[in-house]
């Protein structure tokens, strides 16, 4: 009888060991993906200020369609004067 509390007891014993190291291994993963997830976060907060920067760097890009179409025009006109027979 005596052995067969002392099996018992061991495996309680080993269930409860086996138990702890389950929830330790389970701790830390979720403590390693809330680490990824800061980082993640801090990464995305990075590149949207950088897209922010390069936005704002080629906005002139943008007005250079305006500009060249402003140019075009005038040399068109600048074209149907110089022709001859235009200044008459």
């Amino acid at each position: 009888m005596g052995g067969l509390l002392q099996q018992a007891s061991g495996r309680w014993k080993t269930g409860w060991t086996l138990g702890a190291a389950v929830v330790a291994i389970a701790a830390g993963l979720l403590l390693a993906i809330i680490s990824l997830g800061r980082r993640i976060t801090n990464q995305a907060s990075e590149i949207e200020a950088a897209l922010d920067g390069a936005r704002e760097s080629s906005t002139a890009l943008f007005d250079l369609t305006t500009t060249n179409a402003a140019l075009e025009r005038a040399t068109g006109h600048l074209r149907t004067l110089r022709e001859p027979g235009a200044a008459e």
